[in-house]
């Protein structure tokens, strides 16, 4: 444990724990929690307490897991909720001319991880198809709002939806294929593909993405590239005529 971390306050501890999580999974156990945040077993365990008795953790088959009266928490913040009333009608949009799940991210300010805000998709996909097409999304949002500099974003690629294999190991530790261009980030496995694009306050500030994504059979990559790029162009002009979000961290 370095010393940094030992004067860390015990609301800082608890926050590491619950930052432990990457976007993929469900539960970790005590141990992994404790390495994760660079604290002893002991020290976790009773924090980790402290959140099951707050409802922010719960407990799993396997180990713990985030709580709903986290979810609870989060769904109260202003800013997501903007985000997701703003761009809805082009998600939506977006959905029906590309056939794929459509979705919204937003960059954590503190340590630039990426956070899902609203997303519209096919009930009838297996869990599998859905979940792999969270995580790629995940992924390809994330390296468009890294490649802008959107804040806090950093090095969001490589720390929480990166193209290294720790994201994808649930689906076998496939590595993606990346194309990078200024708007437009796709990401192609053997099976799934995802686009993201950047959504902006400004010309020089990228506040989230927008991103689709499919098995790879079902989209049409040109054309949804195209579908995706002018909702993500007429979403930020949406955002840009709503003064909520004029002030935006």
């Amino acid at each position: 444990m370095s010393d940094q971390n030992s004067s860390r306050s015990m609301l800082a501890r608890g926050l590491s724990i619950l930052r432990c999580f990457r976007p993929h999974e469900r539960e970790l156990t005590l141990s992994e929690l404790a390495r994760r945040a660079d604290m002893p077993k002991a020290t976790a365990h009773r924090i980790v307490a402290e959140l099951l008795r707050e409802r922010m953790l719960e407990r799993g088959e396997n180990g713990l897991r985030l709580g709903v009266s986290l979810f609870v928490l989060g769904a109260r913040v202003p800013r997501q909720m903007e985000l997701r009333g703003v761009t809805r009608p082009f998600v939506e949009r977006l959905h029906r001319l590309t056939r794929g799940g459509a979705y919204v991210f937003m960059s954590d300010a503190l340590d630039g991880s990426t956070g899902l805000v609203d997303s519209v998709y096919y009930s009838h996909d297996s869990e599998k198809e859905f979940g792999e097409q969270v995580v790629i999304s995940t992924s390809a949002a994330g390296e468009i709002l890294r490649f802008h500099g959107a804040p806090g974003a950093g090095d969001a690629l490589s720390n929480h939806a990166g193209v290294n294999g720790a994201v994808f190991g649930p689906f076998g530790g496939e590595e993606p294929t990346l194309v990078r261009r200024k708007d437009l980030v796709i990401l192609r496995m053997t099976e799934t593909v995802a686009l993201a694009a950047p959504l902006r306050l400004s010309p020089d500030t990228v506040v989230g993405a927008l991103a689709v994504s499919a098995p790879s059979g079902r989209l049409r990559e040109t054309q949804a590239a195209s579908h995706l790029q002018a909702a993500a162009a007429a979403a930020s002009r949406a955002l840009q005529r709503t003064p909520e979000l004029a002030h935006w961290p």
